[in-house]
């Protein structure tokens, strides 16, 4: 995304494009085929594919760090462009549903229900919402936003050691819960207490990259950054490591599964796995001419800069085309046909509201932004 406070990392919204994809296909196939099992590891990275979440937290502490760098932070001109960043197409979302639920289901909401979706804490009636159910994870991004300068201060002044002492103390408190009641999935999953653990491995990870003097202007389209980069043949390894990683994840616990003590440690294995894979990912020197390359990155980052969008409006989309048209049955194969239809057909779909979307909601506020680092 860019942004009037640092170079413009391009990669970073292939990224955001590789996460908001692999969450709109997780819930085109859970619409159409449920929950499975499969022995297929990519079948299982669709059938698990709300591990884009995860990549989205790393990516956000990440990025905060890198801007952020060794300057001070504003704590209320920080907020004032999250708030600006996040909250126009937030208000749009949420006024659309209750609206909705209001002469559509018959609920009558009022403005009471509405200041529910607006604070940074999961509201009450947000389980009722079909179309932006996903929201959640927006109130935990906005907590994640009212405590990032102090975790940052406080990395500066003891260390990357106070971090890591926070990932521990995380994953004590999810350990007691689940001794306490047996369950702690959602705990993990769908709160501060699970999500924070990846967005501290974005900070950490943002901190070794400041460390190690990479800067913040790295993209396919620089020769120099490509020339000192790692060989684009690394993306097969760490690519392989998430893909086994969520596989294992899918055979063992799988999403449903709420009962599982795995989720003790799940949201800080699957933040690491992801963290492994962005570092990977923003070094490597691509094969093929610059010119080629420069257009493919482009294209990417233009699809990465309206994943908020793509993430916000995708269940409204899906369940638009999902009424009207379902699967199609391009080769016979069940799922095979599900993830094909979803990778054809609902993802550009969802990929084009969210451009209408970005361009006349997010894009027109994200001018007003202004600098809070001094």
């Amino acid at each position: 995304m860019l942004t009037s406070q640092h170079a413009y990392l391009s990669r970073l919204d292939h990224l955001r494009f590789l996460a908001a994809s692999l969450v709109v296909m997780f819930h085109f196939f859970h619409l159409t085929q449920g929950d499975l099992r499969s022995g297929n590891p990519l079948v299982s990275l669709i059938d698990e594919g709300h591990t884009g979440i995860a990549l989205f937290m790393v990516i956000s502490g990440f990025i905060f760090t890198v801007i952020a760098g060794q300057k001070n932070i504003n704590y209320g001109g920080f907020i004032r462009n999250r708030i600006i960043r996040i909250y126009p197409l937030l208000i749009v979302a949420a006024f659309l549903q209750l609206l909705v639920s209001t002469y559509n289901d018959h609920r009558n909401y009022g403005f009471l229900q509405l200041l529910g979706w607006l604070i940074p804490f999961r509201s009450e009636t947000i389980g009722l919402s079909p179309y932006f159910q996903q929201m959640w994870t927006i109130w935990v991004e906005l907590q994640f936003y009212l405590i990032f300068p102090f975790l940052i201060l406080f990395a500066r002044r003891y260390g990357s050691r106070y971090l890591w002492g926070v990932l521990g103390l995380l994953v004590l408190l999810r350990a007691l819960v689940f001794a306490a009641s047996g369950e702690v999935r959602y705990l993990a999953y769908e709160t501060l207490f699970g999500r924070l653990d990846q967005f501290i491995v974005g900070i950490l990870l943002g901190r070794l990259w400041l460390a190690l003097g990479k800067g913040i202007g790295v993209n396919v389209a620089n020769e120099s950054s490509e020339r000192s980069g790692l060989h684009w043949l690394w993306l097969a390894p760490t690519g392989l490591l998430v893909l086994i990683g969520v596989h294992i994840f899918s055979l063992e616990v799988g999403f449903t599964n709420i009962k599982s003590p795995a989720w003790v440690l799940w949201p800080f294995v699957e933040g690491a796995l992801w963290g492994g894979f962005m570092w990977v990912y923003l070094q490597l020197r691509w094969p093929g001419p610059p010119v080629l390359k420069a257009r493919i990155d482009l294209a990417l980052a233009a699809l990465g800069a309206v994943s908020f969008s793509t993430y916000v409006f995708h269940k409204l989309v899906l369940a638009a085309y999902n009424a009207h048209a379902g699967v199609v049955a391009f080769t016979g194969l069940e799922r095979l046909d599900a993830i094909l239809t979803g990778a054809l057909c609902a993802l550009p779909l969802t990929t084009l509201m969210a451009a209408i979307t970005y361009q006349l909601i997010e894009k027109p506020f994200l001018s007003l932004r202004r600098g809070y680092l001094s």
